[in-house]
């Protein structure tokens, strides 16, 4: 069976069928749980954060197409057929003269270093560094070491060049031997192994500073790179010598696409003066490879551009930041107008009555949030109510005549696999004929007349509310310095209760002793949090 990362580098080159089907994630219904990272282990899972919290999306121009994110229990999946990823609208930039930068002399060899993380291409500018080493007369000696054959793997290459060809003694350059990083990866670049080949005063930098999710994510639904920590490590080795820029955000503005992002750094790497070979070589060598040659000249002279209009660069990149509610009666203001839509405002009422009693701000804010997750909870009513935009919210990614397939496990209709999970079915356009009826019942939540009221995972939500409701009447009257910590923490709480069917009830189950320990805390007047948990 051919993996799925050899599949994706065949298909690039047409020497592979690509299905006419891709994964999208309604991220109104998604929870963020992050069971789909976990059946898929797949790093094209991508965080995307919202005033709700972080939930998931599918980077489209790294999925592997292997459909197995799909196999995580949660209903917000759907296959989109008849469509292409929606590019960009692109920002217009047109680039002043740049001028050509001082070349550094080849004294014995010129050591480069090139990282990344598979399936984004850093193992072809390698190969057009190579290339235009060749053009320009000179010799040129790689070594990929890839590491494990997976997409979103690390990936070093060493590459020496030389006057000569006989000048290159041995290819894998060693400790604080090299005299260029092209960082295509923050991760890896400023990784031990990495920083081992760099050398204060003589290795320069330039590193894409874009958050690459890493394996990581898929274990740990919170999970967030220790950035600032990556680019001080960077910074202290390199001093000014090193340059940080989000390349992949910058290709996505300019050229409406993350995967140009190596070209960007590699042509910044060039502007600085990183690399020996001429200007008329590099761009001979893009032409010769052959992929998108007009679009990777045009990458490969922004990323100059942009070493050297880093200003100019950070309004370009700031210009369509969406701004969440900022204001904490803002963030309230936002929850109960959703409470209002997935209920009614006798719902919406009920949660200002017990977050407007609270003076203190912080704590405030805990409450309205944890408070709003438990009130919210997504049954098949409020899955079926937010489907009814999945259509619209497609086609904000994608473009062409969409057909949608929606997979669902509908309670009393789903039989259970050999996993022991509940196995989902596929639901064409007719689905939203049931949608729709569904989204009217909502009147029907947690009356007699509940059809699904009666489940186990419904029971538990409903009594969940009430167990909240109880327990803030308590402990909000015994918030002091002491137990302020346990009591914000308890506030919080339902944050970590998120997914569907057997995932929600396993994140209860944790909560449920987590709040166990800190009534504890509280009841006892207040303690050391951490020693507690231990």
């Amino acid at each position: 069976q051919t993996c799925a990362a050899e599949k994706r580098r065949r298909r690039k080159r047409g020497l592979f069928p690509d299905p006419d089907k891709r994964v999208f994630i309604n991220p109104d219904v998604c929870e963020g749980c992050g069971d789909c990272g976990v059946q898929s282990n797949c790093v094209s899972i991508v965080p995307h954060e919202t005033e709700l919290g972080r939930k998931r999306a599918i980077d489209q121009s790294s999925c592997n197409k292997d459909f197995s994110c799909i196999k995580g229990f949660c209903p917000s999946f759907v296959t989109v057929e008849g469509g292409t990823p929606r590019k960009a609208a692109t920002a217009e930039l047109v680039l002043p003269d740049l001028p050509l930068p001082e070349l550094p002399k080849i004294k014995g060899t010129h050591n480069v270093v090139i990282t990344g993380v598979g399936g984004t291409g850093v193992v072809t500018i390698g190969a057009l560094l190579a290339q235009a080493a060749q053009l320009d007369g000179k010799g040129a000696g790689m070594m990929e070491m890839a590491g494990l054959a997976q997409k979103g793997g690390a990936v070093h290459i060493h590459c020496r060049l030389a006057e000569k060809p006989e000048d290159i003694s041995a290819i894998r350059v060693a400790t604080g031997e090299a005299h260029a990083l092209i960082g295509g990866d923050l991760v890896v670049s400023a990784g031990a192994s990495t920083l081992g080949l760099t050398k204060d005063g003589q290795t320069g930098a330039v590193v894409n500073a874009h958050e690459i999710i890493t394996g990581d994510f898929t274990r740990n639904t919170e999970f967030k790179l220790p950035t600032e920590q990556l680019k001080l490590a960077l910074q202290a080795r390199m001093r000014d010598r090193v340059d940080l820029f989000d390349a992949s955000e910058l290709a996505r503005k300019v050229l409406g696409d993350a995967i140009f992002s190596n070209m960007l750094v590699f042509g910044a790497a060039w502007q600085r003066g990183l690399i020996p070979l001429s200007l008329e070589a590099m761009r001979e060598a893009i032409r010769l490879n052959g992929a998108a040659v007009e679009k990777n000249l045009y990458a490969f002279d922004v990323g100059r551009w942009a070493v050297l209009h880093g200003d100019e660069m950070a309004i370009l990149l700031d210009a369509d930041v969406v701004q969440l509610p900022q204001s904490l009666e803002g963030k309230i203001s936002l929850r109960a107008q959703h409470l209002e839509a997935y209920q009614n405002k006798r719902l919406a009422i009920r949660y200002r009555k017990l977050v407007d009693a609270i003076e203190d701000l912080t704590l405030k804010e805990a409450v309205a949030k944890g408070y709003h997750k438990l009130l919210s909870y997504k049954d098949e009513y409020e899955v079926a109510r937010l489907h009814l935009s999945t259509a619209s919210k497609a086609a904000e990614t994608f473009e062409g005549d969409l057909k949608l397939t929606y997979h669902l496990a509908p309670p009393m209709l789903s039989k259970t696999g050999a996993d022991g999970r509940p196995m989902k079915k596929e639901f064409g356009a007719g689905m939203l004929r049931g949608f729709k009826i569904l989204a009217k019942m909502k009147c029907l939540r947690g009356t007699l007349f509940d059809p699904f009221g009666r489940t186990a995972e419904r029971r538990m939500e409903r009594a969940l509310i009430a167990q909240f409701e109880a327990d803030m009447k308590v402990v909000l009257s015994k918030a002091d310095p002491q137990t302020m910590e346990a009591v914000l923490a308890l506030a919080e709480l339902p944050l970590s209760i998120r997914g569907f069917g057997m995932v929600k009830e396993a994140n209860e189950r944790k909560a449920a002793k987590r709040r166990e320990e800190l009534l504890s805390v509280i009841q006892q007047g207040g303690l050391d949090l951490s020693a507690a948990a231990e």
